[in-house]
């Protein structure tokens, strides 16, 4: 992998080494051991003295992380084996005044010290940042070396933090379409006389006099023109479907657009529509190993990701063979489909419950590509489609 800047300067400190850019500039810090920023970049190390395990170190991390900071997310958990002592990479991304912020958290074990080394930088430079930040992570090397025994049973993980709800104005299907006639206007009277447009004024979305307040003209100006949403349609374990619409910042969220429940219309950030997404995708921290088939026969899978009363069993001898495609089949599955403006086909992820994440690839010949993924990349998807 080509770094996208030489890694010149070399950091120690008396638990570490790294090497990291040499425009990165180290500052004095009397709560870290060393405190390293540039290009929007903040690297931290503090070490402090522990005797207990990776996995005891590793729990209690997951625990405290999400309360730290109101509203954080946990993205990513996986083992890490370049630092010479037992390791673990948590992905989160927390809130911040200026914008969401992304942060690698690397913590490793000696037996005798545990070590933190985080690396922060805005959310919309996660994609444009990762190959430097995951450069630097690879060349952290603990000075006390402590032998990483492969473990049979890793630790367990916490559930995935809810959704965030939306919170905006819930209209009738009807009512929504009036809305969107209504973009590039600032007056209707007509609406005064049918009952989607009493149902507006009602909520607050138009005048009494058919007038639009400054908030509504703000939501109608996506649609003034022919832009596409960004749409993440899911089919959920039991049965029921859901879509969430992003044109810019106007977002629309409804059970699956013909509901007669109808759907919440409101302003959100893109940052705030990632958060929203991630939250129904079930992203959190979940151990990621491959499947053994790369593929299944495309009219299982088919029936398998369209719901119905009853799922397709997988064949036996391919459950006998792939035991970790056996347990994922058997889970519960929501399944999301990411349509993004411009892009023929979708994104196509799956949610076992339990199990973790796998996406659906491209068909040939009557396969279908079908294959882990860590929640971390479909968190990239996701930001990827929204904030690149």
């Amino acid at each position: 992998m080509a770094v996208p800047a030489p890694l010149g300067t070399e950091d120690r400190t008396a638990r570490l080494t790294l090497r990291r850019p040499d425009a990165w500039r180290r500052e004095d810090s009397a709560q870290a051991d060393l405190r390293v920023t540039g290009d929007d970049v903040v690297l931290t190390v503090r070490s402090r003295p522990s005797d207990r395990t990776i996995a005891e170190e590793h729990t209690s991390l997951l625990e405290r992380l999400p309360g730290s900071v109101d509203g954080l997310r946990l993205i990513g958990s996986d083992p890490w084996t370049a630092t010479g002592a037992p390791a673990r990479l948590v992905e989160y991304v927390r809130p911040d005044e200026g914008g969401d912020v992304a942060g690698a958290h690397l913590l490793f074990v000696t037996g005798r010290h545990r070590v933190d080394l985080t690396i922060e930088r805005p959310l919309a430079d996660m994609l444009a940042t990762d190959e430097l930040v995951f450069a630097v992570l690879d060349t952290v090397r603990a000075t006390e070396p402590a032998p990483s025994r492969v473990q049979r049973d890793l630790e367990a993980l916490p559930d995935p933090a809810p959704a965030p709800e939306v919170d905006g104005h819930r209209i009738g299907t009807e009512a929504l379409g009036t809305l969107r006639s209504l973009a590039g206007r600032r007056w209707n009277p007509t609406l005064l006389r049918t009952a989607a447009g009493r149902e507006l004024i009602d909520v607050g979305l138009v005048g009494r006099l058919g007038t639009l307040p400054e908030s509504t003209q703000t939501l109608l100006g996506p649609w003034e023109g022919d832009a596409q949403p960004i749409t993440l349609e899911q089919r959920l374990p039991d049965g029921r479907t859901t879509r969430l619409q992003a044109w810019s910042e106007t977002v629309v969220d409804g059970p699956d657009g013909t509901d007669e429940t109808g759907a919440v219309v409101t302003g959100l950030s893109a940052e705030r529509v990632v958060a929203v997404m991630a939250g129904r995708l079930g992203i959190g921290p979940a151990w990621t190993f491959p499947f053994r088939t790369r593929s299944l026969r495309a009219d299982l899978l088919g029936r398998r990701t369209g719901g119905g009363d009853s799922a397709p069993d997988l064949p036996a001898a391919l459950a006998e063979a792939d035991p970790r495609l056996a347990r994922f089949w058997a889970a519960p599955w929501t399944v999301s489909t990411l349509q993004r403006p411009g892009k023929p086909a979708p994104i196509v992820i799956v949610h076992a419950e339990g199990q973790g994440f796998a996406r659906v690839g491209r068909t040939e010949a009557g396969e279908t590509a079908f294959s882990t993924d860590s929640p971390a990349n479909v968190y990239r998807s996701l930001v990827r489609a929204l904030l690149a």
